[in-house]
């Protein structure tokens, strides 16, 4: 269903009055003290709060509103609900920042922009002030429309846009204000508390006219400092720090109890909503939620989704409650492999930040965090579930998702790859197996050693690249995937309710990525690792080993269940001994390590 956003101010303007005949043109002073007295004079001085109930209708379709206004600060909030169209929104606009809040709830919370500088301007009664509050105004040509003449004012405020007021002659009563291509228009000026306010604006939102109609108009001599409040999630607790660290397993592996339970290994996922496996909601004796399942579309094939909700998740000191999850089939391959992993949910309520060279995560309290380190802003954009951010490599630039749980490390999809030839461009020859996602294995793609990948203002240098070799159907908004084997350089912290994310470089910045130097990729298994390619003129392919064959023993221990174990990133020369299963034989491998990429 088409989204529609609401329009930027409803009710934006709560002016007008009258002047005496003038026998010169008269100047923008009088023409303002003219809509001063025409809307009651003195008695504007008696209220600092104006409260609208309305009906706001948008294609068609009615619903309804509250609409805020501190008329001494200029602050404003608004919100509105429209069933028929999905509309269930909130924002508030102050000096200090604007929020949003969309059909889910979630805040987001954004700098002030040139609008918002107009818009505080207006509603607090600037012009009214001396020298016109700081903003230079002009008297442009009068303009006549049918009968009606209007009186037009145009304004700049320090730090805004600009806009004009287009204001009747008649009845001195402000009935449009005019901003570039936007003009907004207000009528049907009604008494209230002996002021003359409109009970009715009409304006854009995109394509389509918004039409917004009060039905009740409340003003008050106090301001009821609850209008204002941003509506942040109050489901969680943590102490008055704001602040919670914990240890982390290659700085997002964690644990954490559900509903009193565990300690259960749990991971941090900036690339997936939170999901837990069918298993542990089984064992803890979670009921799905009311309403039909999903089907998540992955590279990997297709999977079946359903709800639930958990009580309590607690992570150390931190306690989240009533926390939605997306219950699925995640694959085990042994006892350390995590069975749940929390992302976008918990990102709209946290701040959360890794350390990836002291694995440790820290949970930050997103309303009241702020961001003290030395890393410069980098815009977080979200798709509705995860990450991305805007990055460039060889100089082709495209939307990046950010998946702190892709453990293969950097992708690029077909389509980017395909659009900028990018597999002659760095000359890759190897090609085969890169993982998989929770339906199944990936597409394969070539290999590649790159030179620079740029986010922001932030680079890093000689990466592997895993170029995707499969359809580009679905693939064409998003260029790629930035995952661990670039997040690694890094403290990451992410602070999605900004849209900001802050890289700050660790010692492994400077150390160039390894590729696998057995010359195998593989996948991990209950039985140890499934050789999934071997690479031609490898160690591997010269020892005998081929695809299929499980690696049981990596010098003399059981393999975990990295996509390389650190045996194979030695450096070249370095021999590692392998116990390898073919079918039910089972024989001892020495192999000698060597660049390959």
């Amino acid at each position: 269903m088409k989204r529609h956003a609401l329009l930027i101010t409803l009710f934006g303007l709560l002016w007008a009055r009258p002047c005496t005949p003038q026998t010169s043109a008269p100047s923008a002073a009088e023409i303002l003290e003219s809509v001063r007295q025409a809307t009651g004079g003195d008695a504007w001085n008696q209220f600092i709060e104006c409260k609208s109930e309305m009906q706001v209708t948008i294609s068609g379709k009615t619903g309804t509103g509250i609409y805020v206004e501190n008329l001494s600060s200029g602050a404003f909030a608004v919100r509105a609900s429209i069933p028929e169209l999905g509309i269930h929104q909130a924002y508030g606009v102050a000096a200090d920042g604007i929020w949003r809040q969309d059909e889910d709830g979630y805040i987001s919370l954004l700098p002030s922009g040139q609008w918002a500088t107009d818009e505080l301007y207006l509603k607090r009664h600037a012009y009214w002030q001396r020298n016109f509050g700081g903003a230079t105004v002009r008297v442009i040509e009068p303009a006549a429309e049918k009968d009606v003449t209007f009186d037009r004012l145009g304004f700049q405020v320090p730090g805004g846009n600009g806009f004009t007021l287009w204001i009747n002659r008649a009845n001195h009563f402000i009935e449009r204000v005019v901003a570039g291509p936007v003009t907004r228009y207000w009528s049907d000026y009604r008494r209230v508390e002996g002021l003359l306010l409109p009970f009715s604006e009409r304006g854009p939102s995109g394509d389509q006219e918004v039409v917004s109609t009060a039905t009740k108009r409340t003003l008050l001599r106090t301001v009821e400092h609850a209008d204002f409040a941003i509506p942040f999630q109050k489901d969680y607790e943590m102490p008055s720090s704001g602040k919670v660290t914990v240890p982390a397993d290659g700085g997002i592996i964690f644990k954490a109890r559900i509903n009193g339970k565990g300690p259960y290994t749990m991971f941090f996922d900036t690339g997936s909503p939170n999901v837990l496996s069918a298993g542990l909601a089984k064992e803890l004796g979670l009921a799905p939620d009311n309403g039909q399942g999903q089907k998540w579309v992955m590279n990997g094939g297709t999977i079946d989704t359903q709800t639930t909700h958990v009580k309590t998740l607690q992570i150390a000191d931190l306690v989240l409650h009533d926390q939605l999850f997306h219950v699925i089939e995640i694959p085990v391959a042994n006892g350390t492999t995590p069975v749940a992993a929390i992302g976008y949910e918990v990102l709209r309520r946290l701040a959360v930040q890794v350390d990836y060279e002291h694995e440790q995560l820290t949970f930050h309290d997103a309303p009241t965090f702020h961001y003290s380190g030395s890393a410069a802003r980098i815009p977080l954009l979200t798709d509705g579930s995860t990450l991305e951010v805007q990055a460039s490599v060889a100089g082709a630039s495209g939307t990046f998702g950010l998946d702190t749980g892709d453990e293969v490390g950097f992708l690029l999809y077909p389509g980017f790859v395909q659009r900028n030839n990018l597999i002659e461009r760095f000359g890759a020859h190897y090609h085969g197996y890169s993982g998989k996602d929770y339906a199944g294995p990936s597409d394969e793609a070539y290999y590649a050693r790159i030179k620079t990948l740029a986010i922001g203002n932030v680079e890093v240098h000689d990466l592997i690249g895993y170029l995707w070799t499969g359809s580009t159907t679905g693939a064409e908004a998003v260029a790629g995937n930035i995952g661990r084997s670039v997040l690694r350089n890094f403290t990451a912290t992410f602070d999605l309710m900004r849209g900001a994310l802050y890289l700050e470089k660790n010692a492994n910045w400077s150390k160039p990525e390894v590729f696998n130097r057995a010359g195998i990729i593989v996948d991990a298994t209950d039985a140890g690792q499934k050789v999934m390619t071997v690479l031609p003129g490898s160690p591997a392919e010269s020892a005998g080993i081929v695809v299929g064959d499980v690696i049981t023993q990596i010098d003399g221990h059981a393999p975990g269940d990295e996509v390389n174990d650190p045996a194979f990133l030695q450096p070249e020369g370095a021999r590692v001994d392998l116990t390898v299963k073919h079918g039910n034989t089972s024989r001892n491998i020495q192999l000698t390590l060597k660049e390959l990429l």
